[in-house]
């Protein structure tokens, strides 16, 4: 389970540098400029304060498989807490951190590790490179891209999807958003030789009021790391955007192994 733990922090790189549109066949899509297709989304993102979501989460490597409950609190700009339990709601691993420390307790190993939030930190618990902000944008769901003067006046198509492509140290990242309501359902990192290395596919979209307003919502996840053969599936069974009074505590028993790093 933790290495459930370490995929489903692959979700962040969905807020990684801005993308602009590659040349393509359009798929008899409406010709739209990458810079409407970002505001679309990042109007979404925006109006997401808070966060709490719990579901059934499923993991499968060639190492172990099996399924559990998760639970994630999100407070916009700086609070993040993660919770996984295995079956018989036994305690897997909990992660709390915020902009300034974290506190990351594995119930397994009864150990727990504090330090502030630097991008070492935050990549060395989780076991992938980055910032707290990547953190907690792709946690929400809330995706937001910076417009660039290269972006194109006719976004490219794949699928019937509008695609928004980025170069990436060692490879690039795409992005495949359903034309309707602007969601992405997709996402993409392949290396230089064109192997995908993450892929996470978002579905089950759901229209959520808020603030007088609807914002769109996936219900699903699925994370895979192909060449590992590693994959993570997530589906909500609760969620609540923009509740107030969130709590955010790690328990630890003073039996655990404190470790603290700078």
């Amino acid at each position: 389970m933790n290495n459930a733990l370490r995929i489903l922090f692959l979700l962040p790189l969905l807020v990684l540098a801005a993308c602009s549109g590659s040349s393509g066949s359009n798929d008899e899509l409406d010709r739209i400029p990458v810079k409407d297709i970002k505001e679309r989304i990042n109007r979404n993102s925006g109006l997401i304060e808070t966060l709490e979501a719990s579901g059934n989460i499923a993991f499968d490597s060639p190492e172990q498989s099996g399924t559990g409950w998760i639970e994630i609190r999100i407070k916009k700009p700086d609070t993040v807490f993660v919770r996984i339990e295995g079956p018989f709601g036994i305690s897997i691993a909990n992660a709390l951190i915020t902009r300034s420390d974290f506190i990351y307790y594995n119930a397994q190993e009864n150990k727990a590790i504090t330090g502030p939030s630097t991008d070492i930190n935050i990549g060395a618990i989780l076991r992938i490179k980055v910032s707290f902000d990547e953190l907690i944008s792709g946690f929400t769901g809330g995706f937001n891209f910076d417009n660039s003067p290269e972006d194109s006046s006719q976004a490219a198509s794949e699928n019937s999807f509008y695609v928004l492509q980025s170069d990436k140290s060692g490879g690039k990242q795409k992005f495949y958003v359903e034309p309707g309501r602007f969601t992405i359902q997709k996402y993409n990192y392949l290396d230089e030789k064109n192997t995908s290395l993450v892929e996470v596919n978002y579905s089950n979209y759901q229209e959520e009021s808020v603030a007088g307003s609807y914002v769109n919502f996936p219900g699903t996840i699925k994370i895979k790391n192909p060449t590992k053969k590693q994959s993570v599936y997530v589906d909500y069974i609760n969620k609540e955007i923009n509740k107030r009074d969130l709590s955010f505590k790690v328990k630890i028993p003073k039996s655990a192994k404190v470790v603290k790093w700078d």
